[in-house]
């Protein structure tokens, strides 16, 4: 079964001698380790084929593996961050949308980490020898050669990162909700989808995601660190820079691929945030007070920008929340 494709790739991975359930066609593991929590539902699409869910709420689930030939891996991120460190030393973040393509019988990450401690997602693996009898007999027509695809693809055994874009994001955003009753037959129609989608498009235009170093990526994560346990705490992106010893290109463009989103974007978000939680819990305190706490010169402004994040007002916002 195509189960035991999962079990090859990842060869005393601990997850699989962990809590697991049959659920209708699919198989459920739960994992955890002292960085959390994890959860991936297994399906066996068709021989040779393997698709799964991830929902993951840890620091890290990475076990080291040997080098499997004639196995691709393609993982697609729909919610939070995924980590990806090679042989070299430099790093690169698969984000929402985004697309990784891996040889696994090329290139083998030497490490990977969830920096938001959030991530879902979808992966695809194929054992391509069975998986290309299976196609064949499936949709001879889509004349779809595996080991091309993987070649082109993966030049050089290297894992391709590829930034999101509508053909892809259509093909796997329908993955996420399936009716079970449909589930294998539509799963089949989707993959085939999205290898002709990948056999027609010239590599040269898939837009890469940026890669950085690790000296780059560690002060980078300290900036999101202290910005979560400082969400109120007026700061500019040139004072975090020297704080942490980072250009500001490196740490916006950095900050981006880690939070999904630009720092100056995700240090509002915060502040508001910081600020429902006050409107909630301290009642006393007025508006205009909050407002002053946040860092905004007045109380219209901070109205402008709460309702900009919450849809709705301060004071209604308070007044549904009582």
């Amino acid at each position: 079964m195509a189960t035991e494709i999962c079990k090859r790739a990842f060869l005393g991975y601990h997850f699989f001698g962990e809590e697991r359930k049959r659920n209708g066609e699919g198989e459920i593991y739960r994992l955890t380790n002292n960085s959390g929590k994890g959860e991936i539902s297994c399906y066996d699409v068709c021989e040779g084929i393997q698709l799964t869910y991830n929902r993951l709420e840890m620091g890290s689930c990475f076990q080291k593996v040997s080098p499997e030939p004639d196995l691709l891996l393609i993982n697609h991120c729909l919610k939070g961050c995924y980590e990806c460190e090679f042989q070299d030393g430099t790093v690169s973040f698969m984000g929402e949308g985004d697309l990784c393509i891996s040889d696994l019988g090329g290139q083998v990450f030497a490490n990977s980490r969830l920096p938001t401690y959030k991530y879902i997602g979808i992966s695809i693996l194929l054992d391509l020898h069975t998986a290309q009898t299976s196609l064949d007999a499936l949709f001879p027509q889509a004349d779809i050669n595996l080991f091309s695809l993987r070649d082109y693809l993966c030049a050089d055994g290297k894992s391709l990162m590829i930034r999101a874009r509508s053909e892809v994001d259509h093909i796997f955003s329908e993955l996420y909700n399936v009716d079970e009753r449909i589930r294998m037959p539509y799963y089949i129609i989707k993959i085939i989808e999205l290898f002709l989608f990948l056999g027609l498009v010239e590599r040269e235009k898939f837009e890469n995601l940026p890669s950085f170093s690790r000296s780059v990526v560690s002060a980078t994560k300290s900036v999101y660190a202290y910005l979560i346990e400082n969400p109120i705490k007026r700061v500019t992106i040139g004072e975090l820079s020297l704080r942490f010893n980072i250009a500001d290109s490196s740490l916006k463009r950095c900050f981006k691929a880690i939070a999904g989103q630009s720092i100056g974007t995700f240090m509002k978000e915060q502040r508001i945030q910081a600020a429902a939680n006050i409107l909630l819990n301290k009642k006393d305190i007025s508006i205009a007070e909050v407002a002053e706490l946040a860092g905004y010169e007045n109380a219209s402004k901070f109205s402008a920008a709460f309702k900009s994040v919450y849809k709705q007002t301060p004071l209604v916002f308070r007044g549904r929340n009582p």
